[in-house]
């Protein structure tokens, strides 16, 4: 299959790109430090959607330079914060890799049309959503990131998008965005999950409570260009 260009998606701050690459991973996920568009930006391939890269960033701004991107969560906070050792076991840590130079065609930023993205698949409530994101865990994998933005329906309101990107199978040419909507944003980074209670999920602030399935939610900085709820 011949590769094609990536969609470079944005996160709304470095908080939120920790914690995709580091909370709740069984070996976190390496980071990628480039020049795109001439701003660096750090950078983590999650996906492929019909062989094109799906790629998340955050602007690095005024951050200094380091060689690890540094996460933990103790007591309900979060710290995320770029280093140059591995020095302290409470927190783990995504190495940071730096590019010189791209191939030129992972470079230029795609343009793609919601039309060859996800297919939208609308879910009636949050555990539905929570258990298709915590299937995995099953197989003592790590569950699916969840991503949240803000979006306008068909009648011009604007919700907020709670979801789940997903392929059903390795040779399936089809994948899907399982998805809520929501009235307001959750304060909390992290979704709590029990398959053995019958609690229904709701946000958190933390992740080491016994007996529970933990999602981590990661916000964008803007509409997903693959997702359409309205199509």
């Amino acid at each position: 299959m011949r590769l094609k260009s990536p969609c470079y998606i944005e996160l709304c701050d470095l908080r939120d790109f920790g914690r995709l690459v580091c909370a709740l991973e069984r070996a976190p996920l390496p980071s990628f430090s480039l020049f795109l568009n001439r701003e660096h930006v750090f950078a983590v391939q999650t996906d492929f959607l019909n062989g094109r890269p799906i790629i998340y960033f955050v602007r690095k701004l005024e951050l200094k330079d380091g060689q690890y991107i540094a996460y933990r969560i103790t007591g309900g906070t979060e710290e995320v914060a770029i280093v140059d050792l591995v020095s302290n076991p409470t927190f783990v840590y995504s190495p940071i890799i730096n590019i010189e130079r791209f191939p030129p065609r992972l470079t230029k930023t795609a343009r793609v049309d919601k039309k060859s993205g996800y297919l939208a698949i609308g879910l009636k409530d949050l555990s539905s959503l929570a258990k298709v994101a915590a299937y995995k865990t099953i197989y003592d994998e790590p569950p699916l990131p969840l991503f949240s933005f803000k979006t306008y329906t068909t009648n011009n309101d604007e919700k907020l998008v709670i979801g789940a990107a997903m392929s059903l199978g390795e040779s399936d040419t089809i994948s899907y965005f399982y998805y809520i909507l929501l009235d307001e944003e959750p304060k909390e980074p992290f979704l709590r999950f029990s398959s053995q209670r019958t609690e229904q999920p709701c946000f958190s602030n933390r992740v080491d409570e016994h007996g529970n399935i933990y999602l981590k939610l990661i916000k964008l900085a803007v509409d997903h260009p693959l997702v359409n709820i309205n199509a």
